[in-house]
């Protein structure tokens, strides 16, 4: 192969090295927006459980929230049926939904992105694998003209 060939495969090569990197640089700061946007998403998940009135881990079984041990179930303050903690709990959860739908949606536009890009960096990483191998075979045939020489 001449040397006029040998330089515009290097070259080849080179071009789909950078090409490769950036493409594959965009996926994967695609792919860290995506992980974020999921730990969000389960942070709020997370964050329904203080306001769920559920038993608390010091109250024994059929002991009521806000009632003390050893309090007869007339004497129970329930918290839990308490209108402005009632009232607090749907704004709170209203506000968890809202949160959730905008950070779904913004899931499914960058999912969607990743999925464009997706391909475009495999045949990146295809092209400048097989040039690298090009490159490989003609310096190994170069060298091996120049041993038989």
């Amino acid at each position: 192969m001449s040397g006029h060939n040998r330089s515009t495969l290097a070259r080849l090569q080179a071009m789909s090295a950078l090409k490769k990197d950036a493409e594959l640089a965009r996926l994967a700061d695609v792919a860290r927006s995506r992980n974020r946007l999921k730990s969000a998403l389960e942070a709020l998940r997370r964050t329904e459980a203080p306001l769920d009135p559920s038993p608390t881990p010091d109250q024994t079984p059929g002991q009521k929230r806000g009632q003390k041990r050893g309090q007869t179930s007339g004497q129970t303050i329930d918290r839990g049926l308490d209108p402005a903690m009632v009232g607090a709990r749907l704004a709170h959860r209203r506000w968890i939904e809202a949160q959730q739908r905008r950070l779904n949606q913004q899931l499914a536009m960058v999912t969607a992105d990743y999925l464009r890009q997706k391909p475009a960096a495999a045949r990146a990483f295809g092209r400048a694998t097989v040039l690298e191998q090009l490159v490989e075979r003609q310096a190994k045939d170069l060298r091996n003209r120049k041993t038989r020489d």
